[in-house]
């Protein structure tokens, strides 16, 4: 079992053993909302396994609209305590679709925010004397000005020729820009899979000695093997996340239909996420089967995981999907149309299969029904062992990457000497 206690121990610099650490993360986000996705996730697990000797100022949105904006608030999320700094209000329902103008998004209006507020932030981190954690390029300008080192994080975002469901389809250059300039600026620079390491590398040969790779992870207290359901019929599809264009709902939504009809509509297909589906018209043939739940914790996450029989992915572009390594973690198969990340967790016939993309629609639904297919009978015969799928992602948990990150926070706040004093 992987404890807070046990992450602290494996990132504490021996020398420094008596002191405090301080680290800032800035990100337009409420922990205690409903949104969710790979970032939302990282920062929720950022809080709940940080280190025991490391103090956290959390600047980001209050999407509840109960706490006073431009003051610290003490707060307790899964039993942790860390300090929050909210700068704007934006709800989980202006949240859960992507924007359509700068003015309306998130990032846009966190980015005044961070302006409207800078006196205020600097004043804090300052005194903390913090380094930072960063998820977004486009925030980079702050510890850069500041003169505070930072860990950055791409997540995958701004790939070129990809469709994407944000402004950073139309103002790619803003991404790219930020990019650059994080490249330049930060200490270490982080990437979610190691083909978008190798790309930055080779792009930025300067620099390459800070490019590293950092895989996701699953929290394997929470998601850990559950028995599988040997009854298939309904047989049980699941997907989570929000439903942007890269992802390809159309080409999940098919998938399932055409599957529907070989499967005689012994079939279910279960939706966690707040997204609206009816915007995409391949939803209506499949409304009727779909089991739609909404928003879920990670406990909630968990237990619908566990309820079906496996999980679909379709995405033109992913870092790693967090969605995948959280429905392989309760031990259930996933079959997805091939990323080369996915090659270190899915092994065909042990827990799930990688299907080859091709340039027909049509021959991609069909070689996804055709695996799904497979597991539905392996399922029923008993050859889907939930241990053996879960131990795919063995290596993908808090205590081998995330101890990683608070590593590098403390290498960086010993060597610049912002380390405090422990106070007992």
């Amino acid at each position: 079992m992987t404890s807070t206690v046990t992450l602290a121990q494996r990132a504490r610099n021996a020398g420094h053993a008596g002191s405090r650490y301080q680290i800032c993360l800035i990100h337009p986000f409420d922990p205690r909302g409903e949104k969710v996705g790979g970032l939302e996730t990282y920062i929720r697990d950022f809080i709940t396994f940080h280190p025991t000797d490391t103090d956290l100022l959390f600047i980001g949105t209050d999407s509840i609209g109960d706490l006073k904006l431009g003051e610290v608030h003490k707060l307790t999320f899964r039993g942790r305590t860390f300090d929050f700094l909210p700068i704007l209000h934006y709800s989980d329902n202006q949240a859960r679709e992507a924007a359509r103008t700068i003015r309306s998004s998130l990032t846009g209006q966190f980015f005044v925010a961070l302006l409207r507020n800078f006196s205020l932030i600097s004043r804090e981190i300052r005194r903390r004397r913090c380094s930072i954690d960063l998820r977004r390029v486009e925030f980079s300008w702050l510890p850069a000005v500041l003169r505070l080192p930072f860990v950055q994080m791409l997540h995958g975002e701004g790939v070129p020729k990809l469709q994407m469901d944000s402004l950073l389809r139309r103002y790619s250059f803003v991404h790219n820009a930020g990019e650059r300039f994080a490249m330049a600026t930060s200490e270490k620079f982080l990437c979610v899979n190691p083909y978008i390491t190798e790309r930055l590398q080779k792009t930025y040969p300067r620099q390459k000695e800070k490019i590293d790779t950092l895989w996701t992870w699953v929290n394997t207290d929470i998601f850990k093997p559950q028995p599988m359901p040997r009854d298939t019929t309904p047989f049980r599809i699941v997907f989570a996340g929000r439903l942007d264009e890269f992802k390809d709902p159309a080409l999940m939504f098919r998938t399932i239909d055409r599957l529907r009809q070989v499967m005689q509509d012994k079939i279910e297909f279960h939706y966690i996420g707040t997204s609206d589906p009816h915007r995409f018209p391949e939803f209506a043939a499949i409304e009727t089967i779909t089991v739609r739940h909404g928003f879920k914790d990670a406990a909630g996450m968990a237990a619908t995981l566990a309820s079906v029989h496996a999980g679909i992915l379709t995405s033109e572009f992913e870092g790693m999907p967090r969605f995948v390594l959280e429905t392989l973690g309760v031990g259930r198969p996933v079959v997805a149309v091939h990323l080369p990340q996915l090659e270190a967790v899915i092994r065909d016939g042990e827990s799930g299969y990688l299907v080859p993309r091709s340039d027909s629609k049509n021959d991609m639904v069909e070689r996804l029904v055709h695996r799904f297919i497979d597991v539905c009978n392996a399922v029923a015969k008993g050859e889907m062992d939930s241990s053996r799928i879960a131990s795919s992602i063995r290596t993908f948990t808090p205590g081998t990457q995330l101890a990683r990150v608070f590593r590098y926070h403390q290498e960086i706040q010993n060597t610049r000497g912002l380390v405090t004093p422990q106070v007992y």
